[in-house]
């Protein structure tokens, strides 16, 4: 079972699982250049961080970005096993995470950008938002571009379509990464260990779960101007 954030030393080659604010994306990899010095700003911050070089798909330098233990999370790069999560059956999950837990780690204003998220999907309309609804919720920009290029072979979207899907694309990447970040809460929440499968577990029943939400409760979150 791979061990979340592992204590890291000069040469450990890691997959970056979240980094706060940046543009790095999950599944990212690296090469540990160091470890350095950080400043402390409370008593719960560490004061170290790790100087990575990171790569890449094709093993080409990328960025020198430093994870920060407090913010960050990665794998080492040996324990890496990432599935495709936008393959994943989303109907056939039948285990919810409960109202209580799930309202626990989102905040209304989370929950009001996840909506918005799930109305920019519906009204696209590019699928049924009862059988596939949320199906864009973790897979990052790069699965929505592709989806959209095969669409436009067999169905024509007009300028608002268009307007529609580009703002959708705009806000996949920091949608995963809210996911990313409330499923490793969650795990926090419910004292389990912040494995890689259990984040990506954690991840899709948290997806489901705001779907119901979503098909349920629209009404009450938002309505078309606040797209």
């Amino acid at each position: 079972m791979s061990k979340l954030n592992p204590k890291l030393k000069k040469g450990d080659r890691i997959v970056l699982v979240y980094m706060d604010g940046e543009t790095l994306g999950p599944g990212t990899k690296g090469e540990v250049l160091e470890i350095g010095n950080a400043p402390k700003f409370s008593t719960k911050d560490l004061g170290y961080m790790y100087n990575v070089q990171w790569f890449d798909e094709d093993g080409n330098p990328l960025s020198k970005l430093s994870l920060l233990p407090e913010t960050d999370a990665w794998i080492y790069d040996k324990d890496s096993n990432i599935e495709n999560i936008q393959e994943i059956d989303f109907k056939n999950l039948d285990d919810l995470i409960s109202k209580g837990d799930f309202l626990a780690v989102f905040s209304k204003k989370e929950l009001e950008e996840v909506y918005k998220f799930f109305e920019l999907e519906r009204q696209i309309g590019s699928h049924n938002m009862y059988s596939e609804g949320g199906k864009f919720l973790l897979t990052g920009p790069s699965y929505i571009q592709d989806f959209f290029k095969l669409q436009r072979y067999h169905r024509e979207y007009n300028e608002d379509d268009e307007i529609l899907i580009e703002k959708l694309i705009s806000r996949s990447q920091k949608m995963r990464d809210l996911f990313i970040r409330n499923a490793m809460k969650y795990l926090e929440n419910q004292n389990r260990e912040p494995s890689i499968d259990n984040v990506q577990r954690t991840m899709i029943k948290l997806a489901k779960t705001s779907k119901d939400f979503w098909i349920s409760n629209a009404d009450k979150f938002l309505n078309d101007k606040t797209i």
